[in-house]
């Protein structure tokens, strides 16, 4: 948006951290939410207008191999997997490609700022900052202690555990401690195939989880009396054959759940899917499901002060829906139709 242009946006806002669906109109300047009105105005667009979507967890780096055989979670992505191997025989320039691709897909259906679990140490974290170069989305890359290192690269906003049982507790442990030291975050994957990780991964006082379909509620009241948050994957979930996350159960007892497509090989990277899942097989409470995939994302990624709901003073970083499609005409409840049914096809526009 050019320095000084203002922007009016008219229709249907879904506002504030509540998520209210309010008749009226939202003013952008440089980039930043002015004014919110109820009246009418004469406005550059009219639609449904709501905050873009926070992918939580996502793995970038297999984008260039996708729909892998069914096999095993472990077959997929653990330590010489179908993953790994795969990511050995591709040419550095095609998974740059498929990364670049799976970035123009989040941008397309609505993502602002992801979350990336990074495999490759140094290299492979220069690959998704050169896919990045000239693209318009907010990244926060977590990298992994590799082999014979607990040290990731400085450039990482933070540590991205795969389990605690893919290191010995001596590395998982130093490479805390180190981006600890650096104020960086910690997120580790956890209770995915089994429970058997559970216990050592909150004994790291993590900031966040990713996936926890396995855990139990002894295992959700220590993760939400600690404060730690939670990203699910339920799309993942159900390719790898894991089970889904109780996702319900976590929202009662007050954690921050957050949502994410996780790996491309498996799920493609876009949060209406997901989100759809959620809301129609796992919470149906659809203000709670839309936050898990705006706000309570962006308070994960360190970014819910410029992003993940619409309000004066923060970023203008929202999507116009056309409640006119013929998906999204007859509404009763814009933001159940949100939730529930809309897609890509159905933006007009994304600022």
């Amino acid at each position: 948006m050019p320095e000084g242009r203002e922007v009016l946006l008219q229709g249907t806002i879904i506002y504030g951290e509540d998520f209210r669906a309010e008749k009226g109109y939202i003013a952008i300047r440089d980039g930043i939410i002015t004014e919110f009105g109820r009246e009418h105005v004469e406005a550059d667009l009219e639609g449904i207008i709501c905050p873009r979507f926070i992918n939580a967890h996502i793995h970038l780096g297999d984008s260039a191999f996708k729909d892998p055989p069914f096999l095993s979670l472990s077959e997929l992505v653990g330590p010489g997997g179908y993953k790994s191997r795969m990511l050995e025989r591709k040419a550095r320039e095609m998974l740059i490609e498929g990364i670049k691709r799976s970035l123009h897909l989040m941008l397309s259906s609505g993502t602002i700022a992801f979350a990336d679990f990074r495999e490759g140490g140094a290299a492979g974290v220069a690959m998704l900052q050169e896919a990045l170069v000239d693209m318009p989305l907010l990244s926060r890359i977590l990298g992994r202690p590799g082999p014979s290192q607990t040290r990731i690269p400085e450039s990482c906003w933070g540590l991205g555990i795969s389990s605690s049982r893919d290191h010995s507790p001596e590395t998982i442990a130093a490479a805390v401690a180190q981006a600890r030291q650096k104020s960086q975050a910690v997120g580790i994957h956890a209770g995915e195939a089994g429970r058997d990780d559970i216990h050592s991964a909150l004994a790291l006082q993590p900031d966040f989880l990713v996936h926890m379909n396995r855990a139990e509620d002894a295992d959700l009241r220590q993760v939400a009396s600690r404060g730690i948050s939670v990203v699910v994957c339920p799309r993942s979930n159900l390719m790898t054959g894991v089970g889904l996350p109780p996702v319900a159960a976590m929202a009662r007892l007050g954690i921050n759940l957050a949502a994410g497509t996780d790996n491309v090989m498996l799920s493609s990277p876009d949060m209406f899917e997901e989100m759809h899942l959620i809301a129609n097989a796992l919470l149906h409470d659809d203000r709670q499901v839309f936050k898990m995939c705006t706000l309570n994302g962006a308070k994960i990624v360190g970014l819910d002060r410029r992003l993940g709901s619409i309000r004066e003073g923060k970023e203008g970083r929202v999507m116009v829906l056309d409640g006119n499609s013929d998906n999204l005409w007859g509404s009763t409840d814009p933001l159940s139709s949100i939730v529930r049914r809309a897609s890509r096809s159905d933006i007009m526009a994304i600022l």
